[in-house]
């Protein structure tokens, strides 16, 4: 009966090891945003923007992809990133980073910024400092 209930317990935790492991599945978000001086309380146009995020290919690494702002509807300082990974099943929550560079953006001090993104589609409006003049 021991020897029963051994094997038993054995081949459980076998089992319980090799198919209790799930893999991780990418969570995608279509991001729209907004960069507006803290100051003047304006969106600002003409900024490179930085999205580093998790690659949805290689859960492992991420990747950096660029956009401009413009005006959208009347609203300057928009820009967009699609197919955005936030997070996985796994690992979720402040895992991605939006800035500005001063090496492509002349005058404008580094600032880097984690939002909060959820769900399919999300928009996040960062208050962003101005270049000193």
């Amino acid at each position: 009966m021991k020897k029963l209930m051994l094997y038993s317990l054995f081949l459980f935790f076998v089992i319980t090891i090799n198919c209790g492991g799930e893999e991780e599945e990418p969570l995608i978000c279509h991001l729209y945003g907004y960069m507006i001086s803290n100051v003047t309380q304006q969106g600002v146009n003409g900024l490179i923007v930085r999205v580093y995020d998790i690659n949805p290919y290689d859960i492992g690494g991420g990747r950096l992809r660029y956009d401009t702002t413009m005006t959208q509807d009347s609203i300057p300082g928009f820009f967009e990133m699609d197919s955005v990974c936030y997070g996985t099943t796994k690992r979720q929550g402040n895992l991605v980073t939006i800035g500005l560079d001063n090496t492509e953006n002349p005058n404008w001090p580094n600032q880097f910024y984690t939002p909060d993104i959820f769900g399919d589609v999300d928009t996040v409006v960062i208050y962003i400092v101005p270049p000193v003049r």
